[in-house]
């Protein structure tokens, strides 16, 4: 779709969608990214050192499977968990792209424009 077709649609949308609430949803997004990712990290950090404690408190294989086999579901359940959270997203770019905010669609203004290390205007995403 072209940036003039976009402008259009948004123009003639009869859904309204503030320039601050636009801002703040794109920043609770871009922080949930943030806050899963953070998790995900840390729960296979955690995991990576219970199989070195295991390890070298000599645990015995099947107590450590049982451990390693709930902190495995434990991380797969985090990545299903971003997974549908990307899946939410794109539902949300859908509904958007219906909304006077629609000429947005090449890229998304910095959630946090005013923190240091952030570039001001539209950060191309893909």
């Amino acid at each position: 779709m072209t940036n003039q077709r976009r402008a259009e649609r948004a123009s003639r949308s009869a859904r309204y969608l503030s320039e601050e609430k636009f801002q703040a949803l794109t920043g609770q997004v871009q922080t949930s990214y943030e806050k899963l990712d953070e998790l995900l990290a840390h729960m296979l950090r955690m995991h990576a050192d219970m199989i070195d404690t295991a390890r070298t408190a000599g645990l015995e294989p099947e107590k450590g499977q049982k451990l390693f086999r709930k902190l495995n579901t434990c991380v797969s359940d985090l990545v299903i968990s971003r997974e549908d959270l990307v899946g939410a997203h794109l539902e949300a770019t859908r509904i958007r792209m219906r909304t006077n905010q629609a000429e947005r669609a090449d890229g998304c203004y910095s959630p946090r424009p005013l923190i240091e290390g952030h570039q001001n205007g539209i950060r191309l995403v893909g």
